[in-house]
């Protein structure tokens, strides 16, 4: 019994030097990639035109490929590594083969440091295969590092379905200096028939799905009282945001604002919730109100979408995805307006401010129970530029890169700043 103490002692010793030095290697002080997040209009004009091409061409039981720039690659990494992770990362892509370089703060609670992670990619018939992965300090061969991810992803596949669906559709990725090329297999939505499942992937858990249905049957009731006329914003966020509190009035404040600002959205926008939540669609449209911020619809609809941008992903996107709207408008639609942006910004930092934490969504909900205005949620906008051609935009502000372009920008964001709202 001595002898199998002590040599289970060793063993454990030994085990405890093993992680302690793979730790030392694995772990820096600071991080290889530090760079700028960016998403462009241009980025997010061409990934509209991939999910374009499949909600429009793809059709179930067939193939697709998907052919996507390295730029944008690159620049989507980035963006996940930061929003997932508060982390960078960069790849670059030659013939065959990807660089992929990812660099994650470890968090604080755990201990300092960084794990700078490099890893070679190599072009298979199928998922590519890891050449090798250097994690800090610490080298780890290639056979073993695809015997790690292939255990890691069957467990992923066990307990997530996206991930499951996910695998289930790729067939193959192909890599070139010029682009990214992605073949899978789309089943569809939803249930084919009682004994083949198709692809149905739950965007929300079903707490977070009976969240939602309870305030859209709840602003479809208060709407049908309300069809024959303009109905404010501040006055549907304030019905809203009182539901909220009868609903939960001290449980995850955050959770509940955010649900309802993406009810409250999709009210706004008249679209139904099946667009995005395949789990939705038996529930019923929203009902047509006309809801309007200071006067217009149009301003409520672009600070709502803004604002339910931020709340699921963040500023960032949220401000490209409104830049390169207006950009669209200017092209072939109704035209670039100044004041879209000011409500885009005004959206953005609206949920910003409401999403930092649970005590800033209960400040949040509070600050709106106790009586608001439109004018409370946009400043003034009137005296801005609307409805620019391409040619006139130009002529008038040359591009998104030009001083005087900038020159407006920067007075929006003056103006927005002082929102009453953002300084409690």
């Amino acid at each position: 019994m001595r002898k199998l103490l002590n040599l289970t002692g060793i063993s454990l010793l030994v085990l405890i030097t093993i992680l302690a030095g793979a730790t030392y290697l694995a772990v820096d002080n600071q991080p290889k990639i530090a760079r700028e997040i960016s998403i462009t209009p241009e980025q997010i004009a061409r990934a509209k035109n991939i999910l374009d091409t499949h909600r429009y061409q793809v059709l179930p039981g067939t193939s697709a490929t998907i052919r996507i720039l390295p730029d944008d690659i690159d620049n989507a990494l980035n963006y996940l590594t930061y929003h997932l992770g508060q982390g960078h990362a960069q790849i670059m892509v030659h013939d065959k083969t990807a660089q992929v370089q990812l660099s994650l703060p470890i968090p604080p609670e755990i201990m300092d440091g960084y794990l700078n992670l490099q890893a070679t990619l190599t072009e298979t018939n199928g998922l590519p295969e890891f050449s090798s992965i250097k994690i800090g300090n610490l080298y780890i061969p290639g056979t073993l590092a695809n015997l790690l991810f292939e255990k890691f992803l069957a467990w992923l596949q066990i307990t997530n379905p996206d991930i499951r669906a996910g695998v289930d559709a790729f067939r193959k990725l192909r890599f070139s200096r010029n682009e990214v090329i992605i073949t899978y297999y789309w089943k569809g939505w939803g249930i084919n028939d009682a004994n083949h499942s198709l692809i149905n992937l739950p965007f929300f858990d079903q707490q977070a799905l009976d969240r939602l249905l309870h305030y859209h049957l709840f602003l479809n009731e208060k709407s049908h009282q309300q069809v024959s006329q303009p109905v404010p914003l501040s006055e549907i966020l304030t019905l809203i945001m009182r539901e909220t509190v009868r609903h939960t009035p001290h449980e995850n404040v955050l959770e509940e604002f955010r649900a309802a600002i993406l009810v409250t959205a999709f009210h706004a926008i008249h679209v139904p919730f099946k667009l995005i939540i395949p789990e939705a669609a038996n529930w019923p449209n929203p009902v047509k109100i006309n809801i309007t911020l200071d006067g217009r619809s149009d301003l409520a609809m672009h600070f709502m979408a803004s604002a339910v941008i931020t709340a699921y992903s963040d500023t960032i996107l949220s401000n490209a995805i409104g830049l390169y709207k207006e950009l669209e408008d200017a092209h072939s639609g109704s035209g670039f307006s100044f004041n879209d942006l000011i409500a885009d910004r005004s959206g953005t930092r609206f949920a910003e401010k409401a999403m930092a934490n649970q005590d800033s969504a209960r400040r949040m909900r509070n600050i709106i129970l106790s009586g608001i205005h439109d004018t409370d949620l946009i400043p003034q906008w009137s005296d801005l530029p609307e409805h620019m051609s391409e040619s006139t935009f130009k002529a008038r502000f040359g591009a998104i890169n030009d001083p005087r372009y900038h020159k407006v920008m920067d007075e929006i964001e003056r103006r927005v700043a002082s929102l009453k709202w953002l300084h409690y």
